[in-house]
């Protein structure tokens, strides 16, 4: 690969908060599981056997047998309940009372799609291998296409993991099963590095006459392979889950014998013991993924020939087929609608449509494998199809649209290193192909129809003819199946589910650096494949989907290959960019916004996803407030929440699907949720909550969207100059905290902490259990013991000085001060996670206290990267901007806002005559505090007096008492307040709108 990225590659972020959440939540299931589990579980089982003087006990196991070195899960499954529990309550998530499956450990890992899942998970693997030994791992995949894209993660993310991971001594090995390399399971069986295996469940699906998996082999001393990866109890990661359900394969899994296994999807078909859960709507309110815009391209004005499209098929509880008809309506008009018809029913019928142009239509038969109707003027018609539709015309303006798309966002991103593409969808290999064999020779439909509208649309700017001056034939591949026999290839309609569609998936998937980079002529891509799990780039802007939008989950889907993130090719490789102005894609559909948004609702719906409504988790992740009414860090959690959304129901402010209904209006004077008292205190956060639940946040239409125009004069004047360096300076700060003070409340905190239960050993014949408190109850022929030795004991120092920056003497007085060190050695894991929550919790509170900042050369963001910036604003969407009405006071004719009140306070700003000017300070302008970066909200110039100018930075908050902030925003506001006292001249505060202080 040409240029830097080819080298560099892609640049993964270790610490994206969501990401970490859940890799957290799968590592705490096993919270308790000791690292050397394998040699106590080797130690006791001998112990338990020798004290039944039963030598024939003494079997020697499969593991012991291929020589395999395996996983060991010595946790009780009540205490894997317990720890359940409590990841799910700390999620926001149902609890549940009982695990799933008494068989079996299975837990599911909801994300959406775009947000990282295969990061997750294979990170998952080396926190599992770090915290408890766990080595062997086996990826199980549905498709040859989503095996390839697994491979391709690990390959650009080994770098990042080794160097992630390099501290604690882990090794990895990673590769892909193949039946004519089956023998290689045994180096995965023996290694005593991490081993990750990726496989197809197709590859361990049937029996010995139809899988080698299961077939003894004469190389593997006469046993079979899934011998040796049965011997390592491994665990299993499932990607995709949901389409690997049958009974066959869920028995294929089961014959792995794996000691867990953890489920990563999007859209689970079954839920079994969620752990954690990142649905669409969360995605995108934490801007994870590319906004989406719809652009319809539909025919205007009634039919003047018959239309006719095939909605559905069904033969219960009786046979008819639903049909989308022209319709007269009572005033005269003509419209679609789908109707209702039954075999040998005149569609001219006033009942149907009382449209005279269907006069001798009817449907001669209908079948629902396939799907399809006998019509008597045209023959068949198969789901989703139509015709009379003048679906060619209306497929030619949709690839225009596409491109016109195309041109003008890559123009706007250009300058940024993000190379666009597009994805065109289409309903058949022929249509673009044509009698063609290749790219080059295609001659379908949509190939000249793309050819012929690019060099039309490219003519009409030269920046797009500077930009792309290829042939269209360069900038197009379609990517089909391919079968080849002797010496000619043919393509067909693919599914993306087997070997055949190797071929088809080798640039997109296979090398998606090389499809990033510039020097990569490849821009269009066209397929037919279905839109299947697996299909994806980052920088797919648009979608053309030039097929009917008719089955279930076909809009998901469909959105699913382009939400992710885009990248942009910088010195260091591929970096993502999250900007809400960048990170749009625009879906170019022949129906219209509307119908798009309400069926798109129903798809998520159908999946159990309630976006567009009041979920019962949705005031789950609200921060508690201790005694004293001040928040804490600790949230809401599910029971409340569902209580919270009883209220609401059992008050009419939504219905029983949680659908919002007109008595929720918050703007209106004296308007309360009327919620219990215990609950009052979070009327405001329950309110924004509720508002935000309308699918129009999550689905927008073209027309809405504005591009930013810069008051270019206004970063020119001196004035301007003046007030920038003023407000821009660099500081640096020291922290002085009171030892005394913190060894005081520190030592009173862990004082005060809940006790930590010992873990013990419950040994039996059959095996080990970890318990929590001791054992359950007696068992004839069974012994409780302490854990207490059994194990190294973690060094506890370094792990808390690394959380907190306190010196070793510190800790060590703390600890030693607390008297309860006897349950670290009892329970060392918990002990240590409630020491640093206690610890960085204490420090939080008085850290800020006793900050110094202290003025020093530099800008903390240039004036000239300000205006360069300003030059590159991105389109917005109008939802999220004010417009200006005093455009010379501030530099772009929209502010970009986050909430109401920040929408009000430009309001306030824009109207005002002593408020000379007011800006929206851009992300980058960032102050270091001890809890991390911080981007203040507003800057302006007042004017006092009629002649004294007063700069001022203002944060705007929806109340401006401390207690309901997060310790970490009260943090930055105190820290940002000493800091722009020691530059001196600037006067920060905080506005609310009860006091706006200006």
């Amino acid at each position: 690969m040409d240029g830097v990225a080819r080298g560099a590659g892609f640049q993964f972020d270790a610490s994206q908060p969501y990401q970490l959440e859940a890799i957290a939540s799968v590592v705490d299931l096993f919270d308790g599981q000791p690292q050397d589990a394998q040699k106590l579980v080797t130690t006791l089982r001998g112990a338990a056997v020798l004290a039944g003087d039963d030598q024939s006990a003494l079997e020697i196991d499969l593991m012991q047998e291929v020589g395999a070195v395996g996983n060991s899960l010595v946790l009780d499954r009540d205490l894997i309940l317990a720890n359940l529990q409590r990841v799910q309550d700390r999620n926001g998530l149902e609890v549940v009372s009982k695990l799933f499956d008494e068989g079996s450990l299975d837990f599911d890992i909801e994300m959406e799609t775009g947000t990282g899942k295969t990061y997750v998970y294979l990170r998952t693997v080396f926190e599992l291998a770090v915290k408890y030994n766990f080595t062997k791992f086996v990826i199980l995949v549905p498709s040859v296409a989503i095996r390839e894209g697994v491979n391709t993660s690990i390959r650009l993310m080994r770098s990042h993991f080794e160097n992630l991971y390099r501290q604690y001594g882990i090794n990895f090995d990673s590769s892909v099963y193949s039946g004519k390399t089956a023998e290689e399971v045994q180096s995965f069986a023996t290694s005593t590095n991490v081993q990750i295996l990726v496989m197809t469940i197709d590859s361990i699906r049937g029996n010995a006459n139809t899988r080698i998996i299961h077939q003894t082999r004469d190389k593997l001393n006469g046993l079979r392979p899934l011998d040796y990866l049965k011997a390592t109890r491994p665990v299993v990661i499932m990607d995709e889950p949901q389409n690997m359900e049958s009974l066959l394969s869920q028995s294929a899994v089961g014959e792995l014998d794996p000691v867990f296994t953890l489920r990563y999807s999007a859209t689970h078909a079954k839920q079994r013991n969620v752990v954690y859960r990142l649905d669409p709507v969360d995605a995108h309110d934490l801007g994870l993924v590319k906004q989406i815009v719809v652009a319809d391209v539909q025919q205007q004005g009634a039919d003047a020939s018959p239309y006719i499209k095939l909605v559905e098929v069904r033969r219960e509880p009786s046979w008819s087929a639903r049909l989308e008809l022209s319709v007269r309506t009572a005033d005269g008009t003509i419209t679609r609608r789908i109707v209702s018809v039954k075999q040998h029913q005149e569609l001219s019928d006033a009942r149907l449509t009382n449209n005279p142009v269907y006069e001798g239509w009817r449907i001669n038969e209908m079948s629902i494998e396939p799907a399809s109707i006998d019509l008597t003027q045209h023959g068949f018609l198969y789901e989703g199809e139509s015709l009379g539709a003048s679906t060619g015309a209306i497929y030619k303006e949709m690839i225009r649209e596409t491109i016109r798309e195309h041109l003008r966002k890559a123009v706007l991103l250009r300058g940024r290193g993000i190379k666009v593409l597009s994805l065109f969808f289409v309903d058949k290999v022929a249509s673009y192909l044509g009698n063609g064999m290749n790219n080059d020779d295609a001659d379908g439909d949509f190939a000249r129809w793309f050819d012929e509208v690019f060099i039309e649309e490219r003519a009409k700017n030269p920046r797009y003819q500077e930009l792309l001056p290829q042939d269209p034939r360069e900038l197009r591949r379609a990517y089909f199946s391919q079968i080849k026999r002797g010496k000619t290839t043919t393509f067909k309609d693919s599914s993306g589910a087997t070997k055949a569609d190797d071929d088809a998936y080798e640039l997109i998937m296979k090398d998606k650096e090389r499809l990033l980079d510039e020097n990569e002529p490849v821009r269009f891509i066209f397929s037919h494949s279905a839109l299947r799990e697996g299909w994806d780039n980052p920088n797919v802007f648009q979608i053309c989907t030039l097929r009917e939008m008719g089955k279930e989950t076909e809009r998901r889907q469909t959105l699913g290959r382009g939400l992710r993130l885009p990248v942009a090719e910088t010195k260091t490789g591929y970096q993502r960019v999250g900007e809400r102005g960048i990170a749009t894609l625009t879906v170019v559909a022949n129906e219209s916004y509307k119908k798009f948004a309400d069926a798109l609702q129903k798809e998520y719906k159908d999946a159990g996803v309630d976006i567009g409504r009041v979920r019962r988790a949705e005031f789950s992740k609200i921060l508690l407030r201790d005694e004293d009414g001040v928040m804490t860090d600790e949230r809401f959690g599910f029971q409340r929440s569902a209580q919270v959304w009883e209220h609401l129901k059992d008050k009419g402010f939504i219905d029983q699907a949680g659908a919002v209904t007109s008595a929720f209006q918050p703007d209106t004077l004296g308007f309360s949720l009327q919620l219990p008292a215990e609950y009052s205190v979070f009327e405001d956060e329950i309110t924004d909550l509720i508002g935000r639940a309308h699918i129009g946040k999550y689905v927008r239409p073209a027309s809405k969207r504005r591009a930013r125009k810069l008051n270019k004069q206004l970063y020119l004047t001196q004035e301007f100059e003046d007030f920038w360096e003023a407000i821009s300076g660099r500081t640096t700060y020291r922290v002085s905290v009171g030892r005394r003070e913190l060894l005081k409340n520190s030592i009173k905190a862990i004082q005060d902490a809940p006790p930590i239960e010992p873990l013990r050993i419950h040994v039996t014949r059959a095996g080990v259990r970890v318990l929590r408190g001791g054992a359950k109850g007696e068992e004839l022929g069974s012994r409780d013991t302490d854990l207490r030795g059994s194990y190294d004991l973690p060094d506890i120092i370094t792990e808390l000085q690394e959380a907190t920056s306190l010196t070793r003497r510190t800790i060590i007085d703390i600890l030693v001060g607390s008297g309860r060190l006897s349950e670290f050695i009892t329970n060392p894991n918990d002990f240590i996670a409630m020491a640093k929550r206690v610890l960085q919790g204490e420090l939080a509170k008085i850290v800020v206290e006793g900050i110094q900042y202290e003025k020093v050369a530099g800008s903390v963001y240039e004036l000239r990267e300000l205006q360069e910036d300003g030059e590159e604003e991105k389109e917005r969407f109008l939802d999220q901007m004010y417009q200006v009405q005093h455009t010379g006071k501030t530099d772009f004719d929209y502010v970009v806002f986050d909430s109401d009140v920040e929408r009000r306070f430009a309001e306030l700003l824009d109207s005002r005559e002593d408020i000379k000017l007011f800006m929206k300070l851009p992300p980058k302008f960032k102050i270091d505090t001890p809890v991390g970066p911080y981007n203040p909200d507003w800057a302006i110039i007042k004017q006092e007096d009629g002649q004294d100018r007063v700069y001022m930075i203002r944060e705007t908050k929806s109340t401006n008492d401390d207690s309901r902030l997060r310790p970490s925003e009260v943090a930055k506001i105190k820290s940002a307040k000493a800091h722009f006292a020691a530059l001196g001249g600037v006067n920060y505060s905080r506005s609310v709108p009860a006091a706006w202080n200006i």
